[in-house]
């Protein structure tokens, strides 16, 4: 690999991530954390904590936590560019 590919790569690399935190940061300020929906979910690891390891729901509330960040991600990018697709054939 050339020097120049290399950097070129690493570049993508960085924007890819840039344009990943500016969506997290933009889905943290659109969505509130404490909702009626939460609620009911919240009562239930209580519930679970007096049976399964602290451990494990931890573990487990971060494996749920994560896919959906991932989904509301995809879901948010795919949103953009049916948005710029639209505003492209307005355009046309």
């Amino acid at each position: 690999m050339k020097r120049n590919e290399q950097k070129g790569h690493v570049h993508q690399e960085q924007a890819s991530r840039f344009r990943n935190h500016q969506v997290i940061t933009r889905l943290d300020e659109s969505l509130p954390l404490e909702t009626e929906e939460w609620a009911p979910i919240e009562r239930l690891l209580v519930r679970l904590t007096e049976f399964a390891p602290t451990e494990m729901l931890v573990d487990l509330t971060t494996a749920i936590a994560s896919f959906a960040d991932d989904q509301a991600r995809r879901a948010y990018i795919l949103g953009q560019e049916d948005l710029s697709l639209e505003l492209k054939k307005r355009v046309a």
